[in-house]
Parts: structure tokens; C-alpha cells; sequence
């Protein structure tokens, strides 16, 4: 969910920055919840 578009480039520049240190998922909606988180980091082990 975007509201402005530092907002896109926050996202965008989060996946490209974690992207070699694990998963990065953005938008991902979180089961149990009514809300929507706008990034998700997964680290490599």
C-alpha cells in the first residue's frame, strides 16, 4: 500500500539494500491481521 511516493522509493530501496543479506518480500499481507505490512525481511542463516 502506497500513500506517497517516498513511500515507493523507501520500498524499493529497502529490497535492493537487504535483498544480498536475505528474502524481501514488499506488500505482504499478514495472516491474522487486517493490516498490511510494507516490507517483510527474511535474513539468510
Amino acid at each position: 500500500m502506497t500513500r506517497f511516493i517516498h513511500d515507493q522509493f523507501a520500498k524499493d530501496y529497502l529490497e535492493e539494500l537487504l535483498s544480498s543479506l536475505g528474502e524481501v518480500k514488499s506488500a505482504r499481507v499478514v495472516r491474522g491481521e487486517v493490516r498490511e505490512i510494507d516490507v517483510w525481511f527474511s535474513p539468510q542463516i
